[in-house]
């Protein structure tokens, strides 16, 4: 590929085209992308797989979280016979079989294990016939390369180009956790924090915790201590991320997990918010910039102590918080490091 504007399709696969555009995941991966890669002057149709222009000719066609299947196959021979370089894009552990019962939706009872096994091995397929693929993390990096002959490209998730013309909050902030759950997947995660987050709110009656997001949880606290909304649209989803003083991610620890992002991590420190998390490598790049990592129920109590009553350690985690992870998580920055990959010469695949 050369240096002039490129014609690029970045594709959703997920299962119901109707809800693409309301799927997070495509939100990061294939909306932020598309509109950086906007500015930078390329041409990208931005949609469902289903709905894909066939007939339009491309230089780049990125399918996020292909499904093999007689579409894919016929499409991406299609693609290939002009000339079109293609490529996956994955930001879970979803194309390994043999972890297909780390998923979430199968600890967490939403799915069946022999249905979430049959779309990991379609996942699988998908990404060997397509042959090239860029990733959210390192980790996850390691699992794609064992199903690819050209090393998958590490395309970190990015704060939300749209939110970048959001002031950061500034001034005192209430005593106030939040946790954001985006899918129906997080209700094992939550439980591992729940007795040090009760412990916290028995000390301190003006705490509150606000969940928004779906979740299935029980806290001992006392009247009004906890709230729990319905999850936002993306385009409000920015005012829960602001309201609280500290956020929460916790994740069990499993395969599955070690691959996620630090996106929560990333979202709240957007806006000078720092994040307790449980131990995750994604989220050690922020060690530095909002992710405050919490190993066990001790760990997490004491960090949530120090960041909601220590004023002196609070304003020293969040100097300067907001810019550091806006610099880091530049998604034009990080586009162009996604389109220099993708411009690397072609193999035989």
């Amino acid at each position: 590929m050369t240096s002039a504007p490129l014609r690029i399709a970045l594709l959703g696969c997920n299962r119901n085209a109707r809800l693409v555009r309301r799927n997070p995941s495509f939100t990061y991966r294939c909306e932020n992308l598309a509109e950086a890669l906007q500015r930078a002057g390329h041409e990208v149709w931005l949609g469902h797989v289903s709905r894909f222009p066939w007939w339009r000719r491309f230089d780049l066609v990125q399918f996020h979280r292909p499904l093999d299947g007689p579409r894919l196959a016929l499409l991406t021979a299609l693609l290939r016979a002009r000339g079109t370089r293609l490529q996956a894009d994955f930001d879970d552990l979803v194309f390994d079989p043999a972890l297909a019962d780390a998923s979430p939706a199968v600890v967490n009872g939403l799915r069946p294990l022999a249905a979430v096994r049959d779309e990991f091995a379609r996942h699988a397929a998908a990404l060997r016939r397509i042959g090239r693929a860029s990733v959210s993390t390192a980790p996850l990096a390691e699992h794609a390369a064992r199903l690819l002959r050209v090393p998958p490209a590490v395309v970190p998730n990015a704060v939300h180009g749209r939110w970048r013309a959001l002031p950061p909050t500034v001034g005192p902030k209430p005593p106030l956790l939040t946790y954001l759950p985006g899918t129906r997947s997080h209700d094992r995660d939550f439980a591992l924090v729940a007795p040090a987050i009760e412990r916290v709110l028995a000390r301190h009656p003006q705490l509150r915790l606000r969940v928004t997001g779906p979740l299935d949880f029980r806290l001992a606290a006392r009247e009004g201590q906890v709230l729990h909304d319905d999850k936002l649209p993306f385009d409000r989803f920015h005012e829960a991320v602001q309201r609280g003083r500290v956020n929460l991610a916790p994740l069990e620890a499993t395969p599955f997990t070690r691959c996620k992002s630090a996106l929560k991590v990333i979202e709240a420190g957007c806006f000078g918010i720092p994040t307790v998390c449980s131990p995750l490598p994604d989220a050690e790049r922020y060690a530095d910039a909002g992710a405050v990592i919490a190993d066990g129920p001790a760990a997490w109590e004491a960090a949530l102590e120090r960041l909601l009553f220590d004023d002196a350690a609070y304003a020293a985690a969040t100097d300067g918080l907001a810019e550091r992870v806006r610099a880091r998580a530049d998604i034009d920055r990080i586009a162009a490091d996604w389109l220099a990959a993708a411009r690397e010469p072609a193999d035989a695949a």
